[in-house]
């Protein structure tokens, strides 16, 4: 009998220690974390840039604001490294009212350009209504978000951010992106 439970135990040992070895290969992004697909997550602080050819690793407005100083716990704050993507002119690939961080398409200057991606979308799918249930609509704590409960409610980028992405998703409600971003007050419908 024990050399029975000796030998289950050596093929039990074999069979993990292959496991092991291969389950890397088998993971998104390998062995060095290089080659990651669109949509998924990434890490800005990291050395290099580890999307896809023609990717890049999109950061929140909070991380841009909050990369040096100290952070709420008293440490300092760690800058983002390498690996967050910036366009030609060094500005950070901000995706609007995400909390966090995917591999997206840019173009040759390394902007950020259309996707049908949901995660490289403004609000990355559902991270609007997340950052909404978490701070509210126009905390002056996190600024960084403001009116992210009502773009997770009608899909509309405020003016600003609409602005610096050249695009306003459609509302949904028959509206033209334009009508739908227009507050009733300014247009005089109260």
């Amino acid at each position: 009998m024990p050399s029975l439970h000796l030998a289950r135990m050596g093929a039990l040992v074999a069979a993990g220690s292959v496991a092991f070895a291969l389950a890397p290969a088998g993971c998104i992004g390998g062995y060095d974390y290089s080659n990651v697909p669109e949509g998924d997550r990434c890490n800005p602080y990291d050395s290099h840039n580890e999307c896809a050819s023609g990717l890049q690793c999109t950061v929140s407005a909070w991380q841009v604001a909050n990369q040096t100083g100290i952070s709420y716990l008293g440490t300092p704050s760690v800058a983002l490294g390498s690996g967050a993507g910036v366009d030609t002119a060094g500005n950070f690939n901000v995706l609007p009212f995400c909390p966090e961080n995917y591999c997206c398409p840019v173009d040759p200057n390394g902007d950020l350009t259309t996707s049908t991606n949901p995660n490289c979308l403004p609000g990355c799918a559902g991270g609007a209504a997340s950052i909404c249930a978490a701070i509210g609509n126009d905390n002056p704590a996190d600024p960084f978000y403001a009116g992210v409960c009502d773009f997770a409610d009608s899909g509309v980028l405020p003016e600003e951010d609409a602005a610096s992405t050249g695009a306003v998703p459609d509302a949904g409600d028959g509206s033209t992106p334009a009508d739908a971003s227009t507050p009733a007050d300014a247009t005089g419908g109260g």
